[in-house]
């Protein structure tokens, strides 16, 4: 949570704004108390959206529907105003960690706390289909852990970006169903798919596994979830919501009977998660939440705001020089067999010039280009792979984002320009830190010799910021560490 910025609006139609809690693709997210006090989230639309005459015929009718959601494990929207200068929406203030930040750092749930999350997750969806709306993205980071039971956030409303064609279609590989990712065909039932990929997340299987998008989203399609691990009675219940026909899945209302019977009362959250609540306790919106992973309501992925209780705390993982002296050693060999290579041409020309033949020019073509191929990389790459070596890389994670210097060089990426941070499989870095950068954040070159980290991958989007190989420290350390200090940002193995 920051401190209100002097371009910053005090006021939102009769909501005081106190704090700023995020930023985003669909615009900035505000703390804000109503009238009597109570604190709420106040989100105000990107002027850019709200310029989309398409956006806002979205909006205006995503919002309507979204008013009728009740129960209790939804945070309701309270207010909105569509037709605005610049459209704007208000939810209740939901303070608590989200399910991928409580699983980061403690671990997997135990079988009966995810039994009570299910029976919650299923009453709310069953609320949200209720009132005509399709979730559309239910996800751990859409999923915040309250005292009372779990609240499911972000319903509908992201539709009307998804028609602006600002951002790309709404959904998370991994819990978007297939008949979605291959057809585009919305219905409730993909809700449900996505209910049993959070329950199965929640106790630490991934049904689909790991990986590139790409791949992760044809096992969806193409390939059975994998759900050996899972404990009875979740296993059955879980393989009912991921089956590939939407027909052949249970609607939430027999979730709720089942998950709610295999239950029983006591504590639902583990021990370790239930003193995280402590951290998140908020009187009223005019007093300052605590700092760590603060999560409203009403924001997304790109938009909630995370910093730990410490703002001058940070995390610091040095550099690992094993890979660049092996990287090293690799471009050497090479070089010197481009070399060789070489000379063996030059010599092999030289002795054939009185003999003619186009089996001889032909030879010494493919050795000419193949000597060029093993020389040219080792000669871009070795004075920068020197540099590595003189003056190793450092990340730092912390309260302001990440900070990663290496050779003689400083990028700072604050958690203010980051939609998301996760660690995943990057051509050729292999796992890798790497952040989606928010609308309007400066974007790094391509990879290059200048830019061997923090390079853009201009085919996805991602930023890649450093090779897990490269730091002192296993991936599992550094997962956790980002899920510390990312909150409701952090979006794990993508």
């Amino acid at each position: 949570m920051d401190a209100l910025r002097p371009g910053d609006p005090r006021a939102i139609g009769r909501y005081a704004l106190s704090a700023r809690l995020g930023a985003g693709g669909m615009g900035q997210v505000f703390l804000g108390s109503s009238p009597g006090g109570r604190p709420v989230a106040v989100k105000l639309v990107h002027p850019g959206l709200a310029a989309d005459a398409e956006f806002r015929r979205r909006f205006k009718r995503e919002v309507e529907a979204a008013r009728q959601v009740g129960g209790f494990h939804t945070a309701p929207v309270v207010d909105a105003d569509p037709d605005a200068e610049i459209p704007w929406l208000v939810t209740a203030y939901v303070p608590g960690p989200s399910l991928a930040a409580a699983v980061a750092e403690h671990g997997p749930f135990p079988p009966v706390s995810v039994l009570a999350l299910g029976a919650g997750l299923a009453e709310a969806l069953e609320a949200v289909h209720g009132a005509g709306v399709v979730h559309r993205d239910l996800k751990p980071s859409n999923v915040l852990l309250a005292a009372d039971g779990p609240r499911v956030i972000d319903f509908g409303i992201a539709r009307a970006v998804d028609a602006s064609g600002v951002t790309a279609l709404a959904g998370t590989p991994g819990f978007m169903a297939p008949e979605l990712i291959s057809e585009g065909t919305l219905t409730p039932a993909c809700d449900v798919f996505a209910l049993g990929a959070v329950l199965a997340y929640a106790l630490g299987v991934r049904p689909f596994g790991e990986g590139p998008v790409e791949a992760l989203t044809y096992r969806v399609v193409h390939k059975p979830p994998v759900l050996d691990a899972l404990p009875a009675p979740l296993k059955g219940v879980v393989a009912d919501c991921l089956a590939k026909d939407p027909a052949a899945r249970p609607d939430p209302a027999e979730l709720v009977g089942v998950l709610s019977s295999a239950g029983h009362g006591g504590a639902w959250l583990p021990p370790p998660v239930q003193d995280m609540l402590t951290q998140y306790h908020v009187t009223g919106a005019t007093t300052r939440p605590p700092a760590n992973d603060v999560t409203s309501a009403f924001e997304d992925d790109r938009t909630r705001t995370a910093p730990p209780p410490d703002r001058h705390q940070s995390v610091r993982f040095e550099a690992s020089v094993a890979p660049v002296i092996l990287a090293l050693v690799g471009h050497a060999l090479r070089l010197f067999a481009g070399i060789a290579l070489g000379l063996l041409t030059v010599t092999t020309a030289a002795g054939s010039v009185d003999s003619a033949g186009v089996f001889i020019a032909l030879m010494l073509a493919i050795m000419s280009v193949l000597a060029f191929w093993l020389v040219r990389e080792p000669v871009v790459w070795m004075l920068p792979l020197l540099n590595a070596l003189w003056r190793p890389c450092e990340l730092r994670v912390g309260a302001e984002g990440l900070e990663l210097q290496y050779g003689g060089r400083r990028v700072h990426y604050g958690w203010h320009e980051i939609g998301r941070v996760v660690v995943r499989r990057a051509k050729p870095a292999g796992w890798a830190v790497c952040v989606f950068p928010l609308p309007g954040t400066p974007l790094p070159a391509a990879r290059g010799p200048r830019t061997p980290l923090c390079y853009l991958d201009r085919g996805s989007g991602w930023i890649m910021v450093v090779p897990v190989h490269r730091l002192k420290g296993s991936r599992k350390e550094i997962e956790m560490t980002l899920a510390r200090y990312a909150g409701a940002r952090w979006g794990g193995n993508a």
